[in-house]
């Protein structure tokens, strides 16, 4: 399957019943199916509940502050999270999750039309095992263009700190580009640059003195006010307009650089080639696209080239040419959450049905794989 090129024209979003496009944002309609999408599985949660208890009210006072444009998001609520490795959560509140929904429902169909077809995180049919499928399509090609004989070899780059050293101002301004409405580009600029705390930072609280406010940086730089940098990842708007950001370098590489084999999911990316010298003067060159145009800079220790025979480590998985196998790391979190599971089964502070979840949820990922044994052996364990 080729490679879909897209353009940066101008993008108008359809009318719906005559509404401009703010005014599908506002629109009660919309909001209450922005809410049914922002409480699926989590409908029994204490905030939620609290906001489905004046449902009716709750959504009219959003209808009402977005059209008068008074909408500021609530305060965000901080924790850490270990996905594999630590990450600090800006998690925002349920009615900030409502707007976000609508906000992204009637934005995101315009946006979608600027991506290219490889690049895969947070864009629906275009997930993790997609995109390892399409990989291993990018190393069957390369195969049966240049022979088995031919070394192929892969470059793996990280973007050091992305959602910390996202720049507001270059982001708006290709939110801009496209996005011509004055009130849904301004309702854009308010959940990006508006920050603040749920809690004080207290001296005893590690993870609250990460917390920042709309007048200070916070400790670990997730969000800088001062230097207006930094996307929340707990933000629905953060994963849309982080794609809209690292399109930028999509578009350097293929429309530039005119890279066959690239593949992007957020902000890890590779590219497939048979000159592993190329490969090398090839980061280079991004190193000073992105710094130049995004102000980001590649992570020195995640970038690494590889002859592909060894394997692609993506998404995920280990991906051959003729065959898709789980990565090692990979494997031991789904151990270890496995067996974390049931000994709390065992234990009864878990119940069957969630264990039965958990264990089509590992199934679901394993199948996408050559995994039957090792399917089967983690279940007998």
């Amino acid at each position: 399957m080729g490679d879909k090129q897209i353009g940066y024209e101008r993008q108008t979003l359809p009318s719906k019943r005559g509404l401009s496009m703010f005014e599908q944002i506002y629109d009660l309609e919309s909001l209450c199916a922005a809410f049914k999408r922002a409480q699926l599985d989590n409908r029994y949660k204490r905030k939620i509940c609290a906001f489905c208890f004046s449902l009716e009210e709750n959504l009219l006072r959003l209808n009402w502050e977005l059209q008068r444009g008074s909408y500021v998001p609530s305060p965000y609520t901080y924790f850490m999270l270990h996905d594999p490795k630590i990450r600090a959560i800006a998690a925002p509140d349920f009615r900030d999750r409502v707007v976000q929904h609508a906000l992204v429902d009637c934005i995101q169909p315009i946006l979608e039309k600027q991506f290219i077809y490889d690049s895969f995180a947070c864009r629906e049919e275009k997930g993790t095992h997609f995109a390892a499928r399409r990989v291993k399509r990018f190393l069957m090609a390369a195969r049966s263009l240049y022979g088995s004989q031919t070394p192929i070899y892969v470059l793996q780059c990280d973007i050091r700190k992305f959602f910390q050293s996202v720049s507001w101002d270059i982001l708006l301004g290709i939110v801009q580009n496209t996005i011509t409405c004055p009130k849904t580009f301004a309702l854009i600029r308010t959940i990006v640059t508006t920050h603040y705390n749920a809690l004080p930072p207290t001296k005893t609280d590690s993870c609250q003195m990460s917390l920042f406010s709309k007048s200070s940086v916070g400790i670990d730089a997730s969000i800088s006010v001062a230097t207006r940098t930094g996307l929340p990842i707990g933000n629905l708007t953060s994963q849309l307009l982080a794609n809209v950001y690292l399109n930028e370098l999509d578009h350097f590489i293929k429309d530039r650089l005119r890279l066959r084999w690239y593949a992007r999911y957020m902000d890890d990316f590779l590219v497939i080639h048979p000159d592993r010298v190329y490969l090398k003067q090839l980061c280079d060159q991004i190193n000073i696209f992105l710094k130049d145009t995004l102000h980001l800079s590649l992570h020195p220790k995640k970038l690494t080239i590889k002859n592909v025979s060894d394997g692609v480590p993506f998404v995920g998985y280990r991906i051959f040419y003729d065959h898709v196998l789980i990565r090692g790391n990979t494997l031991r979190r789904i151990e270890k959450n496995y067996r974390s599971k049931t000994k709390q089964l065992k234990n009864g502070r878990f119940t069957e049905e969630k264990l039965d979840q958990t264990k089509a949820s590992i199934t679901g990922h394993l199948k996408h794989a050559n995994s039957y044994g090792l399917t089967k052996k983690i279940f007998s364990k």
